[in-house]
Parts: C-alpha cells; sequence; structure tokens
C-alpha cells in the first residue's frame, strides 16, 4: 500500500475513533444524569435514560454498557413497581382512612339527628321529627349500614304512630263536643257516620283513648234516635186523631190532644209543627168557646122561656140578659 493510498484510510479511522469518542462521551454524559436522577428518586428518568443509553451502545456493540443498564432497568422496574404497589398501598390507606372518617362523621351527624327526633316525638312537634327524618334519609345511602337503616326505619314508624295518634285523639276531642250539638238538632245518620268511621280508625290503630267514651255515645245515639223516632211516629198519630176530633167537633179532647202533640214537637224542636198546630189550638179553642156559647144559649134561651110559660116574666128577663152576657163575654174574648 503506498503513503497516498494509507492516508485516507487513516483519516477515516480517525473520524472513526472520535465519533466512538463522541458516543463514549453523549453515554457518559448520560451516565452522569442518570446517576443524579437515581439518587434523588426519578427512576422514570433514570429508565428513560437507561434506554437512550443502551440505543447508543448497541451500534457500537459496547456489550458491558448495555448489559450493566439492562441491569438497572430490571432493578428501576423492580423499584418502580414496588413504588407503585407502595402508591397503591397507600392511597387504599388514605381512602379507608377518608370512609372510615366519612362514617364516622355521618354516624355522628345521624345521632345528633336521632336527639332531635327524640326531642321532637316527646313534643309531639310532628313537622320536626317528619323534617329529620328526611335528613336521615338522605345520609343513610352513605352508609352500608342495615341496622342504622332499620332504625331509622323505626323512628319513621313510629313518627307515624304518634301523629296518627294525636290526630284521631284530636278528631274524638272535637266529635265528643260536637256530639251534644248533633244530638240536640237531631243529626243522628251524621252522628252514627261520624262515630262508625273514628272508633273503626281507633282500633286499627290500636288506640284505646277516648273508645269507651266514643262507644258509649255511639249507643246512647242509638237510643236517642229510637226515642225521637217513637215521638215523631206517635206525633204522627197526634196529627191523625186531631184531625178526626176536630171533624167530630169533640173539641175538649181535640185540644187535650194538640197540646200534648205542641209538647211532644216542643221536645223535638220541631219548629213548623208547633207554629202550625199553636194556630190549630187556638182555633180549637174558639171552636170549643162558641160550642159552650151555643150550648149555654140554647139552654139558657129553654130555661128562659119554660119559666115565662109559667108567667115568672122578670126570671124569665134575668136569663135572657144571661144569654146577652154570655154572647158579650165571647165576643170581647174573640
Amino acid at each position: 500500500m503506498t503513503e497516498d493510498q494509507a492516508k485516507p484510510i487513516e483519516e477515516i479511522e480517525e473520524k472513526e475513533e472520535k465519533r466512538k469518542i463522541r458516543v463514549i462521551s453523549q453515554m457518559d454524559d448520560l451516565l452522569g444524569i442518570q446517576g443524579q436522577a437515581y439518587i434523588k428518586g426519578q427512576l422514570k428518568d433514570a429508565l428513560a435514560y437507561a434506554h437512550q443509553i443502551i440505543e447508543l451502545a448497541k451500534p457500537e456493540d459496547l456489550k458491558s454498557f448495555i448489559r450493566e443498564q439492562e441491569e438497572l432497568i430490571a432493578r428501576i422496574e423492580k423499584l418502580l413497581k414496588e413504588r407503585e404497589e407502595k402508591e397503591l398501598k397507600r392511597l387504599r390507606a388514605e381512602q379507608e382512612r377518608l370512609r372510615l372518617e366519612k362514617i364516622k362523621k355521618l354516624k355522628t351527624e345521624l345521632n345528633q339527628l336521632e336527639h332531635s327526633f327524640n326531642a321532637g316525638l316527646i313534643a309531639e312537634d310532628f313537622l320536626k321529627t317528619e323534617e329529620t327524618i328526611e335528613k336521615a334519609k338522605n345520609l343513610l345511602p352513605n352508609l352500608d349500614d342495615t341496622e342504622l337503616r332499620s332504625k331509622w326505619q323505626d323512628f319513621e314508624k313510629r313518627h307515624i304512630e304518634a301523629k296518627t295518634k294525636k290526630e284521631l285523639i284530636g278528631k274524638a276531642q272535637n266529635l265528643i263536643e260536637e256530639s251534644i250539638k248533633l244530638k240536640e238538632k237531631f243529626l243522628f245518620d251524621d252522628l252514627k257516620l261520624k262515630l262508625l268511621d273514628l272508633i273503626k280508625q281507633l282500633k286499627d290503630n290500636e288506640i284505646s283513648e277516648y273508645l269507651k267514651e266514643l262507644e258509649y255515645i255511639q249507643k246512647d245515639v242509638i237510643k236517642a234516635e229510637q226515642t225521637y223516632l217513637n215521638i215523631v211516629q206517635t206525633i204522627e198519630k197526634l196529627v191523625q186523631e186531631i184531625a178526626t176530633l176536630q171533624e167530630n167537633k169533640k173539641f175538649k179532647n181535640a185540644i187535650a190532644q194538640c197540646e200534648n202533640l205542641l209538647k211532644l214537637a216542643e221536645s223535638i224542636k220541631k219548629t213548623n209543627l208547633i207554629e202550625t198546630y199553636s194556630k190549630v189550638l187556638i182555633k180549637l179553642q174558639k171552636d170549643l168557646s162558641f160550642q159552650e156559647l151555643k150550648e149555654t144559649v140554647i139552654k139558657l134561651n129553654e130555661d128562659g122561656l119554660s119559666v115565662l110559660k109559667k108567667g115568672e116574666i122578670l126570671p124569665s128577663l134575668e136569663k135572657f140578659k144571661m144569654i146577652k152576657g154570655s154572647i158579650n163575654y165571647y165576643m170581647e174574648e174573640s
């Protein structure tokens, strides 16, 4: 080989040597940066540098570098996996801690709501107990606690029972008071219906308060209604009897029965009937007065004529004066 031929080869070898030096220099730089990253715990960065170093070492067939970086990659991946597992464990522990804190907070809130519910129930403040139950219902889905759910279901049942009991007792008190007025007005059907409905509700809800009193009123209403119906029936008979007596001009008997009718009508407050038969009574009394006058006039007239036939003029005149007096008295009374 001549000197001129050897020179380009040397240049090529020199360039190649310089290139290798640059590659190794790059690798040394990356190794330095990688070492810093590794020391600082920046494992993902160190892992990325390892792959870069291997990419640089492969063309140069730097097996020791490649092997060293592959071993480092294995260690880093193991460390990363351990770190991830540790982080995952920490996250799970943190989640569990937060979950337990949330449960503790929810249970504290529910405990406070329970005190509020009991206070409202004692005070019979059912608006408060209902609001408390609604608040608890919003919290319970966040707790996987069947015991607490069951507990608040029981609270809701107690709320409904207590509220229903208060309402029914209030209705019972009002109906007891109202029953007096309804009986006085003889509105038996209305009263019986209300009593039947309320007694059923009290029994259905196992409420004993006022039950006996209402049942007593119920029995009393049935008796009062029967008495009322008997009076109405008696009045109907008296109406027919008075009409017959009036037609037969038996005014005294008609007046007696009319007075009986008015007493019965007053006892059941039959205003129209009282008004009608008060007028009938007045007419009967007038008819009786006229009948008695007529009988008196006839009697006195017969007596006067009898005395006159005997020639006793003065006694006869006296009889006729009595007739006039009776007629005048009737006219004045009328």
